[in-house]
């Protein structure tokens, strides 16, 4: 299936963080979107690529945001998420193998009606499975089970030039992960997966960064049966927490450590270690409630238009150093800066700095550089960056190793040797861009420290730090993450993400800005059977329903409503076996955090 409506191309475009219009226009233009459902379709895109001297752009959910869907050149977007079929379930070796374009909550759905559970997965839960291989790896449960490649039995990857399949001992099997689609589109994956276990959540909370440091790294290495998940808070982004809560109930202004246990037998050891080092015990309601926030790291985009910030491989032994700097470089220019750090192994945390921006003020474009200034000094403190994407290409030889380097483009001259996938990125570097950026990198470092040249500049223009109360008419708070397209009705019978949630919120951007909406598109408006799917899995929180009455209202001054269609539609969905699924899977989910939640 094939899209190619201005409307929809822009959509599909979008990432969870998104670059200024003024930069992003400027960037080379996807021709249409490609709903690749088969290895025959993957192969076809291919030879129409080359003969047509086009680009290709591999995309899952679009969660990554760090620019690697961002077209370098003329291309086609291989929409991948429509790959997705469960091809085999071997309960006896505890596999299963499957289309890599599968969302990690369908696999995480499937496989509980066989009381069976992944090792680990995303904190982007609607994420494509080849889509975090692509990118990262590390996520929920990554302290107990490590990089996600550790888990993978075998991958098949379809290249340009050739179909691979590769096995977890071969060669060249670890450079096809975090390899952003540049080497070959991953076509599907036989995963290691395991029976079901409770997991019990603690949190402790700390005074400072430092008493919390030396805890994290004596939790992390001195007990018997370790536990599976570790994440670090800091006071600001707890406080992050508390602006969903409407002041029920607050996290302290404290430091918090998240330790989640699958086994108990460590449990007296644990809070012996707590009481030597003077933590503070919290309330297992909140302990739950922070368990169950794993799959809202973006839920401050409800107050804020914009959120910027880095996200790096550091030494645990360095994160207090990092904090620090960073605090005083957030005071300097007066940013809100706030710190969440998830434990990969007893060395080294992937560790997330962010801080809210507005895209629509001058001040943006400073901030977008000061992303920069915070990646010196993760730098300065022994960190690497997490993903390269286009932002970070200056930072590609921090993250590979010259050797690594040398054989990922072997890899590309072998499998990729036109250069049609994903191109003008770290193994296929456009100078030109790479120049710019490593200009801008560069500079930024400058301003690492505080420079009191720039420093009166944005505080001036800093946006005001209180709490925004949002009209229900401002689609700006939708984080991208694209976790509605996974549980919308209408999504199943239309297949285009304009119809979801996060393309409806597009629409009404559209709208709001003055621009007006072909027909066809406008009436996708009102097929929605306003179930309150979309609301389950925000991101961002949102209510939404009352926005789709809003915009129905707004659509019918210039369109009319299509009555047919709309009952044509209802008709469709309600016989639609996954839409019964659905309900059944949101309802057990939903229980379950009420019963987490039953003391707030």
């Amino acid at each position: 299936m094939i899209l190619n409506s201005p409307f929809e191309v822009k959509l599909y475009t979008k990432e969870s963080v998104e670059l200024p219009s003024i930069l992003k226009d400027r960037l080379s233009r996807i021709q249409f979107i490609s709903q690749t459902e088969s290895i025959d379709d993957i192969q076809e895109m291919f030879s129409y690529a080359s003969k047509n001297q086009l680009s290709i752009i591999p995309r899952g959910a679009a969660t990554y945001g760090m620019g690697g869907i961002a077209p370098l050149r003329r291309s086609i977007m291989a929409d991948l998420t429509h790959l997705n079929r469960i091809l085999d379930l071997d309960e006896k070796k505890k596999t299963i193998h499957f289309e890599a374009g599968l969302r990690w909550w369908d696999l995480k759905n499937f496989l509980r009606d066989y009381s069976l559970d992944l090792y680990t997965y995303p904190t982007s839960l609607f994420s494509t499975v080849g889509g975090w291989l692509s990118t990262g790896g590390y996520g929920v449960n990554s302290f107990g089970y490590g990089h996600i490649s550790n888990l993978v039995d075998s991958i098949e990857v379809v290249a340009p030039q050739k179909k691979k399949r590769i096995n977890r001992q071969d060669r060249d099997f670890k450079y096809f992960m975090e390899a952003e689609g540049q080497l070959g589109i991953i076509s599907t994956v036989r995963l290691k997966i395991r029976e079901a276990k409770p997991s019990k959540p603690y949190l402790v909370f700390f005074n400072n960064t430092s008493e919390a440091s030396r805890f994290l790294s004596e939790v992390s290495k001195s007990l018997k049966t370790p536990p599976v998940h570790i994440a670090f808070f800091d006071r600001h982004r707890l406080e992050h927490k508390n602006l969903h809560l409407n002041g029920r109930i607050s996290f302290p202004r404290m430091e918090g450590i998240l330790i989640v246990f699958e086994d108990l037998a460590s449990e007296e050891e644990f809070l012996s270690l707590v009481e030597k080092k003077k933590g503070i015990l919290a309330e297992d309601y909140l302990a739950a409630f922070l368990w169950n926030e794993r799959y809202f790291p973006f839920s401050i985009k409800h107050f804020h238009p914009s959120i910027l910030g880095t996200e790096t491989i550091l030494p645990i032994e360095n994160l207090d150093h990092y904090i620090t700097r960073t605090r005083k470089f957030g005071k300097n220019y007066g940013i809100s800066l706030s710190t969440e750090a998830t434990l990969i192994n007893g060395g080294e945390a992937v560790v997330f700095t962010i801080f809210p921006s507005d895209p629509k003020k001058l001040v943006h474009f400073a901030h977008l550089f000061l992303t920069y200034s915070l990646a010196h000094i993760a730098s300065k403190c022994d960190g690497k960056p997490y993903g390269i994407g286009t932002w970070n290409l200056p930072l590609t030889e921090k993250k590979f190793s010259d050797k690594d380097i040398k054989e990922y483009l072997r890899l590309k001259k072998e499998l990729d040797p036109l250069n049609l996938l994903n191109p003008a990125k770290s193994f296929s570097p456009d100078w030109r861009i790479v120049y710019l950026l490593k200009l801008a990198y560069s500079t930024s470092g400058l301003f690492s420290n505080g420079n009191p040249f720039f420093r009166p500049f944005l505080k001036i223009l800093s946006p005001n730090r209180e709490k925004h109360q949002r009209s229900p008419l401002e689609p700006d708070a939708c984080a991208n993450c694209g976790a509605c397209i996974a549980v919308c009705p209408a999504y199943f019978t239309n297949r285009s993400e304009i119809i979801t949630a996060k393309g409806k919120l597009f629409l009404l951007k559209q709208l709001l800005g003055g621009s007006s909406i072909p027909e066809a598109a406008a009436e996708n408006i009102f097929l929605c059977l306003h179930c309150h799917l979309c609301e389950y899995v925000c991101q961002s929180k949102l209510t939404l329903v009352p926005v789709w009455d809003k915009l129905e209202a707004i659509a019918e001054k210039t369109s009319e409503r299509p009555e047919e269609k709309i009952d044509e539609f209802i008709k469709k969905v309600e016989s639609h076996p996954t839409y019964t699924k659905l309900l059944d899977s949101l309802g057990a989910s939903s229980n379950n955090i009420h019963r987490e939640m039953k003391n707030v």
